[in-house]
């Protein structure tokens, strides 16, 4: 599964949204997810996938797909 698919679980499991309406290029303003969702969301990530997620990526990540190339590469960091 790519981080993306695993990001979608996540949103469903956290707030219950189904998956398949979610679309990785629109903002997360598109599905009401305000300031504080999105840094719960951050919070959750940083648990299941065992990294940190930069301050800064509240006020730089929009879409789902932006969200995924940083996580990607906070990934591949703690890897190498």
């Amino acid at each position: 599964m790519d981080i993306i698919e695993q990001l979608k679980q996540l949103i469903h499991q956290e707030y219950d949204i189904d998956p398949a309406t979610v679309d990785a290029d629109q903002p997360f303003a598109s599905y009401n997810v305000d300031s504080l969702t999105l840094a719960e969301l951050l919070f959750a990530i940083e648990d299941k996938f065992h990294v940190v997620v930069p301050d800064e990526a509240l006020a730089t990540v929009t879409t789902l797909r932006e969200l995924a190339t940083m996580l990607d590469g906070l990934l591949a960091a703690k890897t190498a």
